[in-house]
């Protein structure tokens, strides 16, 4: 079984590939996304545990992306810290 992965949302693509490079330089097996119907799909293939939305993303997108991880029985953690709090954020989550 693959490992399960963490997905994060956000709408800056600067901050995206910011965090991209953090997560990945820690070991966290993660997919950044900044379109919605992509992330979606991706949820849908069952391989996510946590899925992170950034504090730059707008409140319609935000709902649906939490009914969406709530019927997927997917841990969710919105983020409005600055990246290098993300990581000791995730951990705590994840444990």
């Amino acid at each position: 079984m693959p490992t399960k992965r963490v997905y994060f949302f956000g709408r800056n693509a600067a901050m995206m590939a910011l965090v991209d490079q953090q997560l990945k330089a820690v070991g966290i097996n993660a997919v950044g996304h900044m379109d919605e119907q992509a992330l979606l799909a991706d949820l849908a293939k069952g391989d996510a545990k946590l899925l992170v939305i950034g504090g730059g993303v707008e409140d319609d997108a935000r709902e649906r992306l939490r009914a969406a991880s709530q019927r997927l029985d997917l841990l969710v953690l919105e983020h409005f810290g600055g990246p290098a709090q993300l990581v000791d954020n995730i951990s705590g989550v994840l444990g």
